[in-house]
């Protein structure tokens, strides 16, 4: 564990212990982030009473297949505050790396990797915002706290379950993949069985989401019954 006060961003911390050679499994917490970043360089904001969380590791596969972690991270984090809520607050996974409570964004997940001496992936980054006491008040992207659910909750009873879960759950990822994760990730996903809107960079599509297929992207069907893969894109969900 790497704590600090104020910090401009845990994943560029997270970062810059990556490049000096930390370990697989260092974990960077502040308490304030100066230059929090969100997915596509959106503003992260970053008030005192939130946890800002990064977790560097150096997985031994290709980038493909190690960007699924981002799965793993966010299963993980969702039943880290089931547990530490015991139950009240049970957060949904949305494709393909935020959580979800009552249809309101509760945490965001940014994942970031770099490849030194010429390797695929030297290091993943993998950063955690949760809206604990706070939340952004956006009404293009509706966003819950827990404090707003009525669970008040200490953030170092997170940060520990959330690293047992971690353990957890890459002892599985080892052991038989993705699929591992894949399976536990499906049944808490966000909008499953639901209309939603992919806007891809080249056209939108409109249909159901019916699955994850074992790469990670999303299986949408449209109403034609053309399952169409995405693999990257924005996703909106009708209900």
């Amino acid at each position: 564990m790497h704590f600090h006060d104020v910090i401009d961003s845990t994943n560029e911390e997270a970062k810059r212990l990556g490049d000096k050679g930390a370990p697989s499994g260092a974990l960077i917490w502040a308490r304030l982030q100066l230059a929090g970043r969100g997915r596509r360089g959106r503003e992260w904001r970053s008030p005192v009473g939130n946890l800002f969380l990064s977790l560097l590791l150096r997985p031994d596969c290709p980038l493909q297949e190690s960007a699924r972690l981002t799965f793993l991270v966010s299963l993980a984090m969702a039943e880290a505050i089931d547990i530490v809520t015991a139950g009240q607050v049970t957060p949904k996974c949305k494709w393909p790396n935020d959580l979800m409570v009552n249809g309101r964004k509760l945490c965001g997940i940014l994942l970031e990797s770099a490849s030194l001496s010429g390797r695929d992936t030297d290091y993943l980054v993998i950063g955690t915002g949760v809206n604990i006491a706070f939340h952004p008040d956006d009404v293009d992207r509706p966003s819950t706290s827990l404090a707003d659910l009525g669970a008040m909750i200490r953030i170092e009873d997170l940060i520990s379950a959330y690293s047992a879960r971690i353990d957890d759950l890459l002892a599985q990822w080892h052991a038989r993949g993705f699929d591992a994760v894949r399976e536990s990730w499906l049944a808490r996903a966000y909008g499953f069985g639901e209309p939603i809107v992919a806007r891809l960079s080249e056209r939108t599509l409109n249909g159901t989401f019916v699955g994850l297929d074992h790469g990670g992207s999303l299986i949408l069907k449209d109403e034609n019954g053309t399952e169409h893969v995405i693999g990257a894109g924005e996703v909106f969900f009708k209900s």
